[in-house]
Formats: C-alpha cells, structure tokens, sequence
C-alpha cells in the first residue's frame, strides 16, 4: 500500500531526526573505516621498521579520533576513553621505536574499531574484520615464538570462520570458501613460528577477498 503525501509528511514530522540519524551513522562507520585503515598502515611500517612515515600516520590518526568524538559527540563514554588510551600507548610506543610493541597497539585499535563499528550493520560482517585482526596477531605472536598463544588464536579463527560460512554460502562465494578452508587447515598443522607467520600472510591477503564479496 502506498503512501498519500499527507502520510509521508505526517511521518517526517514523527521522526524529524530519521535522516540526520542515518547521517550521523554514515559518518562515524566513514571516519571509523578511516582510523582501522591507518592503523593498519601503521602496522605494516613498524613491521617494516619505517619510523620516519609512521609519525604522520600518527598524526592522521589522532585527527580522525578528533573527528570521531566531533561526530558522536561523546566524551568520556566507554569507547571515546579506550580510544584516546590505545593512541596514548601507541604513541609511547612509536617515540620509543618499540616495533612488536606497536605493531600490538595499533592492531588493538583496529579490534576496538571492529566493536564499535558492528553496531552499526556494516556491509562486511565483523567476522571477516576479525580474522583481519586474527592474521596481523598471527604475525606478533609468530615473531615473539610463543605457540600456545599462536594454537589459542588458531582455535578462535575457527569459530569465527565457522560461523562466517553460511554467509559466504548466501552470497555463493564457493571459491572463497574452499581457497579460506585450505589455509586454516594449514593453520590447525602448523607446528613451528615460522610456518605460522607464513600462513599469517596468506590468512591477511585472503581476508581482501572475503571483503569483496560482500562489497
């Protein structure tokens, strides 16, 4: 059944903040896509010991976060809070040159920007963001030789890949399935750091393309 004009206006004006509210929400997922994007980038140049660029990642960082607080237009809620101190130790990290450290720090804020930005229904399922986060942890804990810890994060992959099945299932992403369940068969055989961090690669570039069939 259609709606007269009448009806239309009658409901604009029942809910006069719909559109701004959809905005705001456009823009935090925006701005929040934004900081788990450079802080990847700082990642992969303390992996690669770039010092030098990792300062002006930083500092976009820290703007985006400003942005983030602007929009949302909370201050000392849970999330704002735990923000500001993840950059602070990230901060520390990098003016003391501490690669695993922030390496660590910065793969952090990506998980607290996986928790904030599922509350808003994003298009790519947080699970295929956590295992993003799952393959750059792979690599920390690869370097740092600690098995038991690599085997623990193994086994949360694998609930998280489980449960993200039946989505791919939906978008008939059967080639992604089969190429994804190939490397966490390899991760469950994985027995040395080395071969860990090799997976942990495959696990990050397969990830690009779990992403895209939901785009």
């Amino acid at each position: 059944v259609g709606q007269s004009a009448g009806d239309s206006q009658s409901n604009s004006a029942k809910n006069p903040l719909s559109s701004s509210t959809v905005s705001k929400s456009a823009s935090i997922q925006i701005e929040l896509e934004a900081l788990s994007g450079t802080a990847e980038d700082i990642f992969d140049l303390a992996k690669m010991d770039k010092w030098n660029r990792i300062r002006k990642k930083l500092d976009e960082l820290k703007k985006t976060e400003r942005s983030i607080k602007l929009i949302r237009n909370e201050e000392n809620d849970f999330f704002s809070l735990r923000l500001a101190a993840k950059i602070q130790d990230l901060e520390q990290a990098v003016s003391a040159k501490n690669r695993n450290d922030t390496m660590r720090f910065a793969n952090n804020i990506t998980l607290l920007e996986i928790a904030m930005i599922g509350e808003l229904k994003p298009r790519v399922p947080t699970n295929v963001m956590l295992l993003d986060y799952c393959g750059r942890e792979l690599e920390i804990l690869s370097e740092e030789n600690d098995i038991d810890k690599l085997s623990n994060l193994v086994v949360r992959m694998h609930l998280l890949w489980q449960n993200l099945i039946p989505r791919l299932i939906d978008k008939g992403a059967t080639k992604e399935i089969k190429k994804f369940s190939e490397i966490m068969t390899r991760l469950e055989r994985a027995k040395t750091p080395a071969e860990y961090n090799h997976q942990a690669r495959q696990v990050l570039d397969e990830v690009d393309n779990l992403e895209k069939v939901f785009k």
